[in-house]
C-alpha cells in the first residue's frame, strides 16, 4: 500500500513526517498536541495554550476570531473543520485526528496518527494538498505541529526516534574531538542509516551566534525530516580531514547527507551565500528535497496490522441481513487476506519503479543546480558589466564628456545578490526611498520563494525595484514609467516591450467585476484615503506556470512623489489566464 493513498481526500499527500515515541497515554497526549496546535492557526476553534518557540504565527495563519466556518459574510474567511476517530481491536489502538482548512484561493487537510499496540508507537504527520497548489512543505505551519509533538515527547520520555536512532528539535554541535568527530563521519558515510542528516559549518564572515540560529532555525523546519548537527570554527578541519574533499562542508556552507550509499554529489551542498541570505533558507530547501521521497515512504509494519484488524471490526460491527453472517464474515476475511498477499507480490514493482523515479528525481535535481550555477555565473557577468559601465561614466565625468543620457541612479550604489523574493523585499524597503511597498503586498510572495525559478525571479523583481526607484528619481520629463524605459538610456531601465512590461489591463478584465477587483490593491493612505486603489500597470518579471507579476501605482506627479508597489506574485486571473 503506498503510503500516499491511506486518507480519504482525493488529494496527494504532500508533507509527510513519521517516528516512533514511546509515552504511555500517547493518544491522548499527541490529540492534545494537535489541538492546542489547531487552535494556534485557527483562533476560532477556542481554547487552546500552543506557544511555538521562537516563532512567528505562520504565513496564512487566520487570527481572526469567530466560528469556524461561520457565514459572517467574509468571503476570505478560512472556513476549518476539526475531526477525530478512535479505534481499537486486537491489541491495536488508532487515532486520527483532521484538520481541515478551505480558504478562497487555498485547501488542505493536516492529518495527525497515533498508532499504539502495546509494544510500539507511532506518531505520523501528513499534509494533503491539490496538486496545483504551490507552497505545499509549508502549509499552514506544519512544522511546528511537528515541533510540540517532538518536545513534549521528549519532556515526557517519549524517547521519538526513527529507525533506531533519536531525532528532536535542537541542533547537535559538534566538539572538535576524536569521540564526537569520527562517530558522526561513520554514520554519514555508513550504509544503515535510515535519517537524513544535515551538516553546517561555522560562518566565519557572520560569527557563531548568527551560524547558531541558523541551525535553530534549520532544526525546527526539519524537525522529524532530518538530524541537524553543526560544526563550530575549531571542528571544521577535522571534519575535512575524516570526510575527505568530495564529502566535507566549507566554512558558512550547509550540506545534506542522504542515507545509504550515493556518489559525493547527491549530498546536496547548499552556499555560504545561500544560507546566510536568510535563516529559513536552509531548511526550506532541504526540506523540499526530502519530501519527494519522503511522501512515498512504506507506512510501517504496525499501520497494516492495523487496518486490517480495524477492518475486521468494522465489518464485525455490521448489522447481517440474513442468519450467514458467520459465514460472510469469513468469506470476506479470505477476500482481505487475498487481497494483502496481492499487494505484496507487487512491492518489488513498485521498489523498481520507486528506485526508477528517485533516479529520475535526481537527473532532475543535478539539471536544477546546473541552472542555478548557469544563473549566479549571469549575475555575476551581468554585476562585470555594471562595474564597467559604471567607471566607463566615471572616466566620461572626468573627461567632461558624460551627457545625461548615461547618468546612473541617484546613489549609484551597488547591492548585494538575492536569493529569495522576500529577501529582494527586505533589501529593497532598507534602501529605497522611492518606492513603497505595503506588507499586504507580498501575501503571495512565498508561492514564488517555494518554486525551482524563485533565485532567477527574485533578482528580476529586486532589478524591476531598481528600476521603479531610478524612474522615481529622475522620470521628470518623460510621461510616463514606459516611455521612461524607452528613453532615458537610464542603466537601471527597465524593457519597455509588451512582453515585459504593460501600463493598462485589457478591456475585459477591467470590465468583469470578478477580475477588476483582483486588480483592487493596497496604497498609502496619502494617495488615497481608503487605503486602496485600482492598479493595472504591471512588470511581467516571467512566463511559464506562475508567471509572476508586479504590480504598481505610479504617484511621482502628485502628493507622495513615489511609485507604490501593490502586488508581487503569480499572475492574476483573467480570461485566458487561471491563476
Amino acid at each position: 500500500m503506498s503510503g500516499a493513498d491511506i486518507h480519504r481526500s482525493g488529494s496527494p499527500v504532500v508533507y509527510r513526517a513519521m517516528w516512533n515515541d514511546d509515552r504511555p497515554g500517547l493518544h491522548e497526549l499527541a490529540a492534545r498536541s494537535f489541538r492546542n496546535w489547531a487552535t494556534w492557526i485557527h483562533p476560532q476553534l477556542g481554547g487552546g495554550d500552543f506557544e511555538p518557540a521562537e516563532q512567528h504565527p505562520p504565513e496564512g495563519a487566520d487570527e481572526r476570531n469567530g466560528s469556524a466556518g461561520s457565514g459572517s459574510g467574509n468571503a476570505d474567511a478560512v472556513r476549518v473543520n476539526l475531526r477525530r476517530e478512535t479505534a481499537a481491536h486486537g491489541g491495536v489502538s488508532e487515532t486520527l485526528l483532521e484538520l481541515e482548512q478551505e480558504a478562497p484561493e487555498s485547501q488542505s487537510i493536516v492529518v495527525l496518527r497515533v498508532l499504539t499496540n502495546g509494544r510500539e508507537g507511532w506518531v505520523w504527520v501528513d499534509v494533503q494538498m491539490p496538486t496545483d497548489q504551490p507552497a505545499a512543505s509549508s502549509a499552514s505551519g506544519v512544522h511546528e505541529l511537528v515541533c510540540a509533538l517532538l518536545d513534549d515527547a521528549e519532556a515526557g520520555g517519549g524517547r521519538p526516534r526513527l529507525g533506531g536512532e533519536r531525532i528532536g528539535t535542537r541542533p547537535i554541535a559538534v566538539e572538535p574531538t576524536r569521540q564526537q568527530v569520527v562517530p558522526l563521519a561513520e554514520r554519514l558515510t555508513g550504509s544503515s542509516r535510515e535519517v537524513p542528516y544535515v551538516v553546517i559549518a561555522h560562518d566565519y564572515l557572520d560569527g557563531p551566534g548568527p551560524t547558531m540560529a541558523r541551525a535553530r532555525t534549520t532544526a525546527r523546519q526539519l524537525a522529524g525530516l532530518a538530524r541537524v548537527y553543526v560544526l563550530p570554527a575549531q571542528t571544521i578541519n577535522p571534519f575535512q580531514v575524516v570526510m575527505g574533499a568530495d564529502l566535507g562542508v566549507q566554512p558558512g556552507e550547509a550540506r545534506l547527507y542522504l542515507p545509504g550509499e550515493h556518489e559525493p554529489h547527491r549530498h546536496r551542498t547548499l552556499a555560504a551565500e545561500m544560507v546566510r541570505s536568510d535563516p529559513t533558507e536552509t531548511g526550506r530547501w532541504f526540506g523540499r528535497l526530502l519530501q519527494s521521497t519522503l511522501v512515498a515512504k512504506e507506512p510501517p509494519e504496525l499501520y497494516r496490522r492495523s487496518q486490517q484488524l480495524l477492518g475486521e471490526r468494522r465489518e464485525l460491527l455490521e448489522p447481517s441481513p440474513d442468519t450467514d453472517a458467520a459465514e460472510r464474515v469469513e468469506a470476506l476475511e479470505t477476500e482481505v487476506e487475498a487481497v494483502w498477499k496481492t499487494l505484496y507480490q507487487t512491492r518489488e514493482e513498485r521498489s523498481a519503479s520507486r528506485a526508477e523515479c528517485d533516479e529520475l528525481a535526481q537527473q532532475i535535481l543535478d539539471m536544477q543546480e546546473e541552472l542555478e550555477l548557469a544563473q549566479l555565473r549571469a549575475e555575476e557577468l551581468q554585476e562585470t558589466l555594471i562595474d564597467k559601465e559604471h567607471k566607463m561614466v566615471e572616466v566620461l565625468v572626468r573627461a567632461g564628456e558624460a551627457g545625461v543620457a548615461l547618468d546612473i541612479d541617484a546613489s549609484g550604489k551597488k547591492y548585494p545578490q538575492v536569493t529569495s523574493v522576500r529577501q529582494a523585499l527586505k533589501l529593497a524597503r532598507a534602501n529605497l526611498l522611492k518606492v513603497e511597498i505595503p506588507p499586504e503586498a507580498e501575501a503571495r510572495v512565498v508561492e514564488l520563494d517555494n518554486a525551482i525559478e524563485a533565485r532567477s525571479w527574485a533578482r528580476s523583481v529586486f532589478d524591476g525595484l531598481l528600476a521603479l526607484e531610478a524612474y522615481a528619481h529622475s522620470g521628470v520629463g518623460f510621461g510616463d514609467f514606459r516611455e521612461w524605459c524607452k528613453s532615458s538610456k537610464h542603466p537601471r531601465a527597465w524593457y519597455a516591450n509588451s512582453k515585459k512590461l504593460a501600463m493598462r489591463e485589457s478591456e475585459e478584465v477591467m470590465r468583469r467585476s470578478e477580475l477588476s477587483r483582483l486588480r483592487d490593491m493596497p496604497v498609502s493612505l496619502r494617495v488615497r484615503n481608503s487605503g486602496r486603489i485600482t492598479m493595472e500597470a504591471h512588470l511581467k518579471l516571467s512566463n511559464g506556470s506562475l508567471a509572476p507579476r508586479l504590480y504598481f501605482y505610479d504617484d511621482t506627479g502628485s502628493n507622495t512623489g513615489k511609485v507604490h508597489v501593490g502586488y508581487i506574485g503569480p499572475h492574476l486571473p483573467t480570461k485566458r489566464f487561471r491563476s
